[in-house]
């Protein structure tokens, strides 16, 4: 008989996005349980088709909410009585931990995908480090989702409990056949001109939006700006930010976007300067698609980019070196960005396909069952 595997996320937009296709492969090995958060769940459950259950989980510090979640979770677990509950994200994590522990859940994963608590200040710093202390003790296993993640959680004395990297890193992997290139032949946009650059992610404070508009604004070449994601509804953007975005007229805001291929094909450039992450998706989405980055050098994003060679890094909270990376961006041929292009195609190849880390992760489930 099958063994029993609980998926859990925060939202149900990182199953119909980010882990899409995972239950339903994993489902040929195990029986397969999904939680999220009551939006979109039940187009994970026909997408995926396992049984998902809903629990509402609040993503920033809320106690009371806090409380209804663990409850909930509580019947949603013992119902289930499952062999092995993984978590992502961090408030899934704290909630999924907790209930598990309780329930005496032989084995319990959590992946770290990245550390809030390094950028946070005063106590509510203090909150995020003990709660992921918290999720390290109840947890059986903890997942770093990249090396450089490792090392903070090791620097930072977080985990005492860790195991190597699944993979070569990030949680799910790039399905290939699905971000081809060769697939698409048509712009997005009206025209091909002029340069385009892109943002995809939600409008989220420490994702360098800030930093992103200000060096577009100033660029003396003439460019285009898409921006692809929503606002963020527990740290969005600052409001001048949020204005220069409504009325710049080279910058496109087109709101959230579930298939993003189309976008990426047209593009020339993609920019993501965050201020932190654990293993950007978009990074290697673009890559898949041929397309170089203009990135910050933190963790994931300095794992997937070499600088010069399938794009640029550039120091965080740094506007002037973001605008000095889109100003050679612009100052090289066509035929050179999609040089750097290839070469992004081809390390995602190497290292981030998809079947590669389902693979991986399967040895890994079979290992700590053992």
């Amino acid at each position: 008989m099958k063994k029993k595997l609980v998926i859990i996320t925060t939202v149900s937009e990182t199953l119909s996005t980010i882990l899409i296709g995972q239950p339903s492969w994993l489902s040929k090995h195990f029986q397969v349980f999904c939680i999220a958060s009551l939006d979109g769940v039940h187009l994970v459950e026909e997408d995926e088709s396992v049984s998902i259950s809903y629990v509402s989980m609040h993503r920033g510090i809320s106690p009371f909410q806090d409380i209804v979640s663990l409850f909930k979770m509580y019947v949603a677990l013992r119902r289930i009585k499952p062999d092995i509950v993984h978590s992502y994200t961090p408030k899934a994590g704290f909630i999924a931990m907790s209930v598990a522990f309780f329930l005496r859940v032989p084995v319990r994963i959590h992946t770290f995908t990245g550390l809030l608590f390094p950028t946070a200040k005063g106590i509510k710093r203090k909150v995020l480090y003990l709660v992921d202390r918290w999720v390290d003790l109840l947890a059986t296993h903890v997942v770093p989702e990249g090396k450089g993640v490792k090392a903070d959680l090791i620097g930072a004395g977080v985990c005492k409990k860790l195991v190597d990297v699944i993979g070569s890193g990030n949680i799910a992997g790039v399905d290939l056949d699905y971000f081809n290139p060769a697939l698409f032949s048509r712009s997005f946009f009206e025209c091909a001109d002029p340069f385009t650059f892109c943002y995809v992610g939600r409008l989220h404070r420490d994702k360098g939006i800030k930093e992103l508009v200000r060096a577009f604004s100033e660029l003396e070449n003439q460019a285009r700006l898409v921006l692809v994601g929503g606002v963020d509804d527990v740290e969005p953007v600052d409001s001048d930010t949020l204005a220069v975005i409504s009325d710049h007229p080279d910058i496109f805001y087109i709101g959230f976007k579930k298939d993003i291929r189309s976008v990426l094909s047209s593009i020339d450039v993609l920019l993501l300067p965050s201020y932190r992450e654990g293993f950007p998706n978009v990074v290697l989405q673009a890559g898949a698609m041929a397309k170089p980055a203009i990135v910050s050098n933190i963790n994931g994003c300095n794992e997937v980019i070499e600088h010069g060679k399938n794009g640029w890094l550039v120091p965080p909270h740094d506007a002037l070196a973001l605008k000095e990376a889109m100003d050679e961006a612009m100052s090289l041929s066509q035929d050179q960005i999609r040089a750097m292009g290839s070469t992004a195609r081809d390390k995602v190849e190497r290292c981030f396909a998809r079947q590669q880390y389902l693979d991986s992760l399967l040895r890994f489930y079979e290992k700590v069952l053992r």
